[in-house]
């Protein structure tokens, strides 16, 4: 058990809520929910597993000052003068500014002017430090919404979104946390899982490392935040351990079934799944998901979750509602009971699941990269 803090936890636009019960789940404490953000407050042992098992999450900032400010000058005079010695090491340092709102400076005049204020607070801090906007050692992140700030640490690094068990990159990939977050929304336990047009088998992969219990957090050697003196690595390595114990280390009796059309792209999701350790766990198949029931048993009360395509390289947007139509009457004929899908053809879609009789119980507006995109859970 170690002291309690703040830390704001950055996600994908449009599924806090998800990410808000995953964190939940893991540190039995409820965050508060803001835009973009979740708010929590930690023992640092809930913040290593956090860290470790969170799946829909992306970076976790331990909040180290906020207030109100007038101008640049007001936030940079209050983070020269903050104690660092706890949140700070010898090497290179950068400064990511995000900015919301109306201001009459820039994020990289934020990035100038702050950046120095942080360099004079590590410096009286005793630490030997330099800036390194690619490669940091440290990376310090400000927030700005309307008049107010925020300044922490990263603790994780690189988003967490990103696994590295990709070693295939589809040209159309979804983000890892946007697949959890389907995958959540699904309820898939003990189920037949599909994902009918798969791709480069993310979808899959996520389910088998949600069924099986491989903590993502895992696939990094370590977080930078183990080199911050304020955190106790020993802690850090118990709660690895912990996690690492915690697989199914036995294969289930669940169908967790890939299908893509391309079989170029199938060997390539063969490789990150084998990548992630969970290719026993996958049955993979290149077959036309128009006509699955050809090949693929009964699927009964089953679970389908994809990343169908959006109709961007197309021209004709009958085309694109005759395949959804199509895909979802030929779920429905394997006997799935439950369908999620993620696409910017809201319209489509739509009229794909009703005229196949799926009810509509959940619909999120999500930005999927810069792509405004729906989430749409169904069901018979």
């Amino acid at each position: 058990m170690g002291l309690e803090a703040g830390y704001l936890i950055t996600i994908s636009k449009g599924i806090s809520e998800v990410c808000a019960d995953e964190v939940e789940s893991i540190t039995n404490v409820s965050p508060e929910i803001g835009d973009n953000i979740l708010r929590i407050k930690l023992d640092i042992d809930k913040l290593y597993r956090l860290i470790i098992w969170g799946r829909t999450i992306h970076k976790v900032i331990h909040i180290l000052d906020e207030n109100e400010f007038k101008d640049l000058d007001d936030i940079a005079s209050r983070i020269a003068n903050l104690d660092l010695k706890e949140f700070g090491l010898n090497g290179s340092f950068a400064l990511r500014t995000s900015r919301y709102g109306s201001h009459d400076f820039t994020s990289l005049d934020a990035n100038r002017v702050v950046g120095a204020a942080v360099y004079n607070a590590l410096e009286k801090s005793g630490y030997n430090v330099h800036v390194d906007l690619n490669d940091p050692d440290v990376e310090y992140v400000l927030r700005i919404v309307g008049d107010k700030y925020t300044f922490g640490v990263n603790l994780v690094g690189e988003s967490l979104h990103i696994r590295r068990y990709r070693v295939y990159n589809h040209p159309a990939s979804i983000k890892t946390s946007l697949a959890a977050a389907m995958i959540y929304l699904s309820g898939f336990w003990e189920e037949p899982f599909i994902d009918p047009m798969a791709g480069g088998g993310t979808i899959p992969i996520e389910a088998a490392l949600y069924r099986y219990r491989i903590a993502p957090g895992l696939f990094r050697d370590v977080h930078p935040l183990i080199n911050l003196p304020y955190y106790d690595e020993s802690i850090y390595f118990k709660v690895r351990e912990d996690a690492y114990e915690q697989r199914v280390k036995e294969p289930l009796d669940i169908d967790i079934i890939y299908n893509d059309i391309s079989t170029r792209y199938m060997k390539g999701a063969i490789r990150n799944a084998e990548s992630a350790g969970v290719y026993e766990y996958i049955k993979f198949f290149s077959y036309d998901a128009r006509e699955l029931s050809k090949y693929i048993g009964d699927l009964v009360d089953g679970i389908a979750v994809f990343n169908p395509p959006y109709g961007i390289r197309m021209t004709r947007k009958e085309v694109l509602a005759e395949l959804y139509d199509d895909v979802i009457s030929e779920l429905k004929i394997l006997g799935i009971r439950k369908v999620i899908v993620i696409t910017s053809e809201y319209r489509l879609l739509k009229n794909a699941l009703l005229d196949n009789e799926f009810e509509i119980y959940k619909h999120l507006n999500v930005l999927h990269g810069k792509l405004t995109t729906h989430i749409v859970c169904s069901r018979l």
